[in-house]
This record gives C-alpha cells, sequence and structure tokens, in this order.
C-alpha cells in the first residue's frame, strides 16, 4: 500500500525554482537541481507543474507578478509623473548594483528564447512593452503638466529608458560594479530635466 504523497507550498516550490532559473537559465538548470531547491521528487513536480519548462512558466509568472507589480506602483506613485519616472529609475541603482543580483528575469529569459513567437518569449515581450507604455504615458502626463520638454518625443524616451534598463540587466549579470550602474542611472536621470 502507497503512502500519501508528501504535502509542500507550491509558491515557495516556484519561488525556489525561480531562483534557480534565474541563475542559470532554462537550459543550464537541471531538473536535479530543481528537485534539491524545491525540497520535493520528480513526481511531485511533474503531477504539481508538469514538465520543466511547465515550472519555468509558472516562475516567469511568479517573477512578473512581483517585479513589474512593483515597478508599475512606483510609476504610478504620489509624485507627479516624471518624478514618478525617475523613482523607478533610482530604484533600478539599488536593485542591479547588488551583489546577488542576477539581473532582470525577464531580460535573461528574451535573451535565452530569443525571436520564439510563442510562450514564455513572447510574453516577456508583452511584459516589456507595456512598461515601455506605461512610462510614455507618464512621460506624456510630464508635457501635459509642464515638467517635460514638448519637444521630447516620450514614445523615443521610452523605448530609450526601457532600453537603459535592459542594458544594467546585462551589466549586472556580467558582473558590474555599483559605480559603472550609477553612472548608467545618472546619465539617464540627467536627461530627464
Amino acid at each position: 500500500m502507497r503512502g500519501r504523497p508528501r504535502e509542500f507550498d507550491k509558491n515557495k516550490a516556484i519561488q525556489a525554482a525561480l531562483e534557480v532559473f534565474w541563475k542559470h537559465g532554462y537550459e543550464g538548470t537541471s531538473c536535479e537541481e530543481l528537485l534539491n531547491a524545491m525540497g520535493i521528487n520528480s513526481g511531485s513536480m511533474y503531477s504539481a507543474f508538469g514538465d520543466k519548462k511547465a515550472l519555468y512558466d509558472k516562475a516567469f509568472d511568479l517573477y512578473c507578478q512581483n517585479m513589474v507589480g512593483k515597478g508599475i506602483q512606483i510609476l504610478d506613485g504620489p509624485e507627479p509623473p516624471l518624478e514618478n519616472v525617475r523613482n523607478m529609475i533610482r530604484c533600478w541603482a539599488g536593485i542591479m548594483s547588488h551583489p546577488d543580483c542576477k539581473g532582470c528575469f525577464i531580460d535573461s529569459t528574451l535573451i535565452e528564447f530569443g525571436n520564439d513567437k510563442s510562450g514564455v518569449a513572447e510574453m516577456a515581450r508583452r511584459v516589456i512593452n507595456r512598461m515601455q507604455k506605461t512610462i510614455e504615458e507618464k512621460l506624456i502626463a510630464a508635457q501635459q503638466d509642464g515638467s517635460l520638454a514638448q519637444s521630447t518625443n516620450p514614445a523615443e524616451l521610452a523605448l530609450f529608458i526601457v532600453n537603459v534598463k535592459q542594458g544594467l540587466s546585462v551589466m549586472s549579470r556580467a558582473g558590474a560594479g555599483e559605480q559603472a550602474i550609477q553612472s548608467v542611472i545618472n546619465t539617464t536621470l540627467s536627461i530627464l530635466k
């Protein structure tokens, strides 16, 4: 007679899987590493989450809920729109220069899955497009309140800001120091005047 399957917290298991995927990427992560990090056996993993790719998708969703949600909160903060954009950029300095930072999981997903037109790569593109659109809306509002020059193109500036974040992600993952990251942040902030 078989015993009851071991109970485990699915959310904690997904968070543990996220950390492994974030550090090693999808291809660089073995099922054994995932099982060890989640503290479960392969039967429990496949039963609860499906295959490795389905688990990656769940980890990606969790990351987006946490990190993108925080970014949107900052952009929707109580300050004037341009200051909210500046606050989000300042926030990147602390995150990207932290010694344990592994870059942005969304950006890493795009790098690893490339031009895949479906699945997690498409989700990553949608998330980035949403963030870019939200930044653009804040920049338009900043033009309307007079804090951003009318000669500024909000769509182009939003694209630039998103690309700065992606560059910072790569710099962080490559081990760039706090000074280099802060230099990029300072230059970006100097444009938002």
